[in-house]
């Protein structure tokens, strides 16, 4: 039977952790080299913004400024994801992602109060674990119960694939916590409410300019709270 208990999806960067250090970040770095591996052009993501999109995404758009024709995207996109692991493995070895509040207390608060705990992010599998355990957070989420930017391009159906796997229906209740004006619409697209986490002034202004029903400032007691409301 399909659960009915509330569903809280997790956003990853920018949400739950968030890099050691300066720009760019650990995975800026592996993306532009895995493009400069595989054709030859230096800082490939410079003007795109990677923030609120998902790693299929980014690919598809660094393929079409490179000018790689439609009809070869799909297989191309597959080696630059590939590429992009092999390098962040390595880059990860020097750079680290820290938490953003007490996130492993805040999934285990959430599940001891009857919520099915899962992530949707735009990162592919294999990138969200290893940027989870980088920051300490291989204990807080079951990866089974995502949905993943390999599972879909779109942030929306990534959402969707995330809520069947935690088992949710139509019917389920779904809260989205992330800190982009993507992570709401996305949310509303399949009609789930939005916790922002806002590292900054800006995001926290993106977020309620885009419907966020409410705000806070880290992945903490907060979260619980804001959540505890919307259900």
């Amino acid at each position: 039977m399909k659960a009915k208990k509330p569903i809280v999806l997790f956003d990853l960067d920018g949400t739950v952790l968030t890099p050691i250090g300066g720009t760019p970040g650990p995975g800026r770095t592996a993306i532009d080299r895995a493009v400069q591996e595989l054709f030859g052009v230096v800082d490939a993501t410079q003007g795109v913004r990677l923030a609120g999109n998902t790693d299929r995404g980014i690919a598809r758009a660094l393929l079409n400024k490179l000018g790689v024709a439609p009809s070869e995207q799909e297989a191309a996109i597959d080696r630059v994801l590939d590429a992009y692991v092999r390098h962040f493995e390595r880059v990860l070895e020097t750079r680290r992602y820290r938490p953003l509040g007490d996130v492993t207390g805040t999934t285990r608060a959430l599940t001891l109060r009857g919520v099915c705990v899962g992530l949707a992010t735009g990162n592919i599998r294999r990138g969200a674990r290893m940027k989870l355990e980088s920051a300490g957070l291989g204990d807080a989420f079951d990866l089974d119960r995502g949905g993943y930017g390999c599972d879909a391009e779109i942030r929306a159906d990534v959402l969707r694939v995330a809520v069947e796997r935690c088992g949710g229906d139509r019917d389920a209740t779904v809260i989205v916590v992330g800190d982009t004006m993507h992570d709401v619409s996305a949310a509303r697209a399949i009609g789930a409410k939005v916790v922002g986490v806002a590292m900054n002034e800006s995001a926290r202004e993106e977020l309620h300019a885009h419907g966020a029903e409410v705000v806070v400032d880290d992945c903490g007691s907060a979260v619980v709270a804001a959540i505890e409301r919307l259900t």
